[in-house]
């Protein structure tokens, strides 16, 4: 008697793995270099394009937030830095 497994499409014999249930295979149609290239650019005029500005700006505000979040883990290494090496000070004092 087969058990289902609650997953779609699996099914299991008492005692055996999991295996997936036969499903019929879709017939594959060639691939065409000449369709691929016409649905890439039929999918290019599709997209809307930023302007030039619009990514100029986006660039400078990526910059600017990397120079910040740089100088924010540089703060935070320096502070841990001078607390591991006063505990480690404090731990050779003695």
């Amino acid at each position: 008697m087969a058990k289902t497994s609650g997953l779609v499409g699996l099914t299991r014999n008492a005692g055996a793995n999991i295996a997936p249930a036969a499903q019929p295979a879709a017939p594959k149609r060639p691939f065409s270099p000449i369709q691929f290239l016409r649905e890439t650019r039929a999918e290019g005029r599709k997209v809307t394009w930023t302007s030039w500005k619009e990514t100029w700006i986006t660039s400078i505000m990526v910059g600017l937030m990397v120079i910040l979040t740089a100088l924010f883990f540089f703060g935070v290494d320096a502070v841990l830095h001078a607390v591991v090496t006063a505990l480690l000070n404090l731990a050779n004092a003695e």
